[in-house]
């Protein structure tokens, strides 16, 4: 890639990033009214149908080929469908902090299945890099409240999530050869929404029917749906095409530091000096994870 290129790819990657940060805010907003079923479904009822237009309209939309169907069935099943489950409900029986920082976890088991299933390199000095960045991460959320009144079972459904976005990735890493990021986002959120209709039938129909539709309600589920279900998903898919799956992945240990500093301008949460040494720390990580790549790459040139 050109370097305009790295930096297109860097750049929508980051906000992919900010967007996940953001939506762990939105979860506690909406979580006042809807359930998380309720949530996860209206999030991608909104979503899919978006994305198809979009895509139609963009001229992007890719028919799914006979060979490739279960690949998508597969992409859909782990995100949306597991990786929601897992984090919806996780959620809500852990802080926002603390679900963050387990989903910023993903970097650690990424590199492994790259490297098994797809010969991708991820050295040493890239998992220091990643090392570094948890132990930033470890810094943000020290000294908070975030841990407290934390259950094993939602720590456990947060790892549902993470692994279920592990396997996505290797799926995605493996459609993006011949599928478009529009192509593959709108067709695992549409068979993903697909497989929630039955839950959301039997229920979660008496609860929706039931409640309150207000402002502030609607509006971080909509956003929900529109960034967090739609375009961050369109950039990372991209990105991970661009980058590769481990190089990507690195990317999520941004989260939690948007969290935060979200948690600050919107929350009103403080910044303690500690946090902040964890921002830099975590930045400092990610940035060895990449840069090694590069040398590397000049040296076998």
């Amino acid at each position: 890639m050109s370097k305009r290129q790295q930096f297109f790819v860097y750049s929508i990657i980051v906000l992919a990033m900010m967007i996940w940060g953001l939506t762990f805010i939105w979860y506690k907003q909406v979580y006042a009214i809807l359930r998380p079923l309720s949530l996860v479904f209206l999030r991608l009822l909104i979503a899919s149908p978006l994305l198809i237009i979009v895509s139609l309209l963009l001229r992007k939309l890719q028919r799914i080929r006979r060979e490739d169907l279960l690949s998508f069935m597969a992409l859909a099943l782990f995100e949306p469908f597991l990786y929601f489950l897992g984090e919806s409900f996780g959620l809500k029986m852990v802080s926002s902090t603390l679900g963050s920082v387990i989903v910023a976890t993903i970097p650690l088991f990424a590199p492994i299945a790259a490297l098994v299933l797809f010969r991708e390199r991820f050295t040493l000095f890239n998992f220091a890099g990643i090392i570094v960045s948890i132990i930033g991460i470890i810094l943000v959320i020290s000294g908070e409240s975030g841990f407290t009144g934390a259950t094993g079972l939602g720590v456990l459904l947060m790892f549902l999530a993470v692994f279920s976005a592990v396997g996505y990735s290797v799926l995605v890493k493996k459609l993006a050869v011949s599928y478009n990021s529009f192509s593959i986002v709108s067709w695992q959120n549409t068979i993903g929404l697909l497989y929630f209709v039955p839950l959301f039938l039997i229920f979660e129909w008496d609860h929706v029917v039931q409640v309150e539709w207000t402002l502030p309600v609607i509006l971080p589920l909509v956003e929900l749906a529109l960034f967090g279900s739609a375009l961050a998903f369109v950039f990372f898919t991209f990105s991970i095409k661009k980058l590769g799956m481990a190089r990507a992945t690195v990317f999520t240990n941004l989260i939690p530091v948007f969290t935060a500093l979200f948690s600050f301008f919107i929350l009103k949460d403080k910044i303690t000096l500690l946090k902040a040494m964890g921002i830099l720390i975590v930045i400092a990580g990610l940035l060895l994870t990449q840069f090694n790549f590069h040398q590397a790459k000049r040296r076998t040139t």
